[in-house]
């Protein structure tokens, strides 16, 4: 009888100090959604409650963003059973994102859960769209061989939106957009840019554009490619 006295004191003990403990909790969940969002609203910004819902002091030993465009500054980082802190998020976006999905690890001593994680989200309206990839892909290009590249832009809009002011470099690169041209909502125009490579090595290109619409005032579009050499042109 005296040893099952002591088996169950050390078993009510033992469920007591699984119960004495820190407990992290996000307030609202462990996804903070701005669901869809405009280039204009640039940075996102929100501010989410870190609760200890555990019986022990919660100490936060560390706050850490998945990646540079987010930060997330903790205004106090020791928290009684039942206290919050506020955690101010902020999410940088661009234009050649849409489905955004970003993350934040907090450190803290809760036993069970010492690495939480909070996920960012964000879908990101695109007024202009570029596809299907947000630069030009110059593929398999050689000195004096004239290589192209096409990308689609489309009016996402339920508004004509005004392109102009269209600038590429370098200068011996063309494209097919000149002058100024409206585009009507939901409308959609290939964009090709053309070159004739003078000498092997690394190439790049820029597309500017310039739009009458707020939420992208301007789009800029890149390309790459890696020249090849040619057995019957200079290639220095």
């Amino acid at each position: 009888m005296r040893n099952l006295l002591v088996v169950l004191t050390l078993v009510f003990a033992f469920v007591l100090s699984c119960k004495s403990q820190p407990k992290i909790e996000i307030v609202g969940g462990d996804t903070y959604d701005w669901k869809k969002v405009s280039i204009s609203e640039n940075p996102l910004k929100a501010k989410i409650q870190i609760k200890n819902a555990g019986t022990e002091k919660l100490i936060i030993n560390e706050v850490k963003p998945g990646c540079g465009c987010t930060t997330a500054p903790l205004d106090k980082s020791e928290l009684k059973p039942g206290e919050v802190a506020n955690l101010d998020v902020t999410l940088r976006v661009s234009p050649g994102q849409h489905d955004v999905m970003k993350s934040i690890r907090i450190s803290s001593n809760d036993p069970n859960n010492p690495n939480k994680i909070l996920f960012l989200k964000a879908t990101v309206f695109q007024p202009i769209e570029v596809s299907p990839t947000t630069y030009f892909p110059f593929n398999e290009m050689t000195v004096g061989k004239e290589s192209t590249s096409t990308l689609k832009l489309k009016n996402n809009t339920d508004k004509p939106v005004k392109l102009s002011n269209i600038e590429m470099t370098p200068d011996d690169v063309f494209v097919n957009l000149k002058g100024e041209r409206t585009l009507k909502p939901g409308e959609e125009i290939d964009i090709t840019a053309r070159t004739t490579p003078k000498k092997s090595g690394y190439f790049n290109c820029t597309l500017k554009i310039k739009t009458d619409t707020p939420d992208m005032p301007e789009v800029v579009i890149t390309g790459f490619g890696q020249i090849k050499e040619s057995p019957l042109f200079n290639n220095k």
